[in-house]
């Protein structure tokens, strides 16, 4: 996926979701630190704030998992009838 055509709140939003998925995938703890420091060995940087809100949102639950086995949701079905 190409980061480029995105504005700066959608490519800070992937980058930290993608490094909390990476971060899931390798076994380590998942927390703003290691968002942060996944971020930043790719070269990235994002607002102060995104690392610390996909760890909260990451580490709720079972969010990492449902992410990555579920589909995702989609607009409302047509309405029949």
């Amino acid at each position: 996926m190409a980061l480029a055509g995105l504005s700066k709140a959608e490519k800070d939003e992937h980058c930290v979701c993608f490094a909390a998925l990476a971060l899931h995938d390798g076994g380590a703890e998942i927390n703003a630190d290691s968002i942060k420091a996944m971020v930043e060995a790719t070269g990235n940087e994002v607002e102060a704030y995104w690392p610390m809100i996909a760890a909260k949102f990451f580490t709720s639950g079972d969010n990492c998992k449902n992410l990555i086995v579920k589909p995702g949701g989609s607009g409302g079905g047509g309405g029949g009838g």
